[in-house]
């Protein structure tokens, strides 16, 4: 799927847009892998990542940046955010 019709239908609130091979979740799984080692950590944060993609979308700007670039620092954001969060719980 192009990432224009992704980008479409995530700011009209339709889960289409959401498909792993529409968002790219390998290239979202790429960035988390080397932060969270464990699995099921990786499976949470891959969750998270998915809800602020839905709920920023009206965030993304073509005009100042690429969507690659805008959904890897989300991800990266929300898989260190997990990973403090972890750190401070003793996990």
């Amino acid at each position: 799927m192009q990432e224009r019709k992704i980008i479409a239908l995530l700011r009209e609130r339709d889960e289409q847009g959401l498909h792993p091979a529409g968002t790219r979740w390998a290239a979202v799984r790429y960035v988390i892998a080397p932060i969270l080692r464990d699995p099921q950590e990786r499976e949470e944060c891959l969750s998270e990542v998915t809800m602020r993609v839905w709920e920023k979308i009206d965030t993304f700007q073509e005009e100042r940046g690429s969507w690659n670039g805008w959904l890897t620092a989300l991800t990266r954001h929300a898989a260190l955010t997990h990973a403090r969060r972890i750190s401070r719980h003793g996990g």
